[in-house]
């Protein structure tokens, strides 16, 4: 009896040793990984985009939102038209409505504008891959990944996180630069102020929304995410507005109903200043580029005169 107890305990503690030194070796592999992936990877920007935010003085414009916003502002001209400094803060729509926020909350001051703008289908609690993925890079940001409940929920995603490191391998060997016309998504794919640039000489593409219409958009908490967020920001003592992403004419066609249903409720719940109508941020297809959500270069530049033009007549 005592023999099969310690031939168990041994196994038992070989297997043990076994899972330490495989769980070690997946940890090492990861922190390797990323530490050589920070050069070109697309969510350490936002790493750039907080320093930048941090080298301008206030009163300045905020950007907070999806890459509707990357894609769809010029900031330099933008900071022309308005006189005040511009920082594009945003990424990725998948991050989520909270953690956006959460990101940018740290960077409003007295006299900011924080101009907000999420795509149609963003929710207010985002995609735990997408933030591991910027948490890689911005460690302060780990208090904002939302989790589902449990300890190990938590585990099972950050352990997930660490066996997808390898397929960076690939990116780690590339070295792309906004003069390529093929690469759009990396690091240096941004301007100084925080716009996707990398786009502006790419190779032509199709946009098209299809035939299949959209009778109704979620709304599980948008607007109450965002004026949680407003009401800090307001305390902060910036102001906050909400602009409509941009979208491409097919999608609008195909989603008017539901654009409507959802402005309606916006105008009557939200605490931010809505800047203007949804229709005024629709653009042909011929002017989006790789989603119905991201312009090229010329309808940025003419989205931007909109988005002043609209700041300017409120008096900023």
């Amino acid at each position: 009896m005592q023999s099969t107890l310690d031939r168990g305990l041994k196994i038992l503690f070989r297997s043990v040793i076994l899972a330490l030194i495989v769980l070690s070796f997946i940890e090492l592999t990861y922190r390797v990984i990323t530490a050589f992936y920070a050069k070109n990877a697309f969510t350490a920007a936002l790493l750039d985009k907080h320093d930048y935010a941090k080298s301008i003085s206030s009163p300045k414009i905020v950007l907070v939102g999806g890459s509707n916003l990357a894609f769809g502002i010029n900031s330099e001209m933008l900071s022309k038209m308005t006189g005040m400094p511009v920082v594009n803060m945003a990424l990725l729509a998948p991050l989520g409505m909270d953690f956006i926020l959460s990101d940018a909350l740290g960077y409003i001051k007295k006299g900011d504008i924080v101009m907000m703008s999420f795509e149609y289908d963003v929710f207010p609690k985002g995609d735990v891959e997408s933030q591991l993925s910027v948490v890689d890079f911005v460690p302060e940001d780990k208090h904002f990944v939302t989790y589902k409940q449990g300890l190990t929920e938590k585990l099972k995603a950050q352990f997930l996180h660490r066996l997808q490191a390898p397929l960076s391998i690939e990116i780690i060997l590339q070295s792309p630069t906004v003069e390529d016309p093929y690469s759009i998504y990396f690091r240096k794919a941004f301007t100084r102020q925080g716009d996707i640039i990398s786009h502006l000489n790419n190779i032509t593409r199709t946009v098209n929304a299809g035939a299949n219409t959209t009778s109704l958009f979620p709304y599980e908490g948008q607007a109450e995410s965002m004026n949680a967020f407003t009401e800090q920001f307001v305390q902060k003592g910036a102001k906050a507005y909400f602009l409509y992403p941009t979208i491409a004419e097919s999608f609008y066609k195909n989603s008017v109903a539901a654009v409507e249903k959802l402005d309606e409720r916006y105008r009557k719940d939200l605490k931010a200043t809505i800047l203007s109508a949804p229709e005024q941020s629709v653009y042909p297809d011929s002017l989006c580029f790789d989603t119905v959500y991201h312009l090229k270069g010329k309808a940025r530049d003419a989205h931007t005169e909109k988005v002043a033009g609209a700041l300017l007549r409120l008096g900023k």
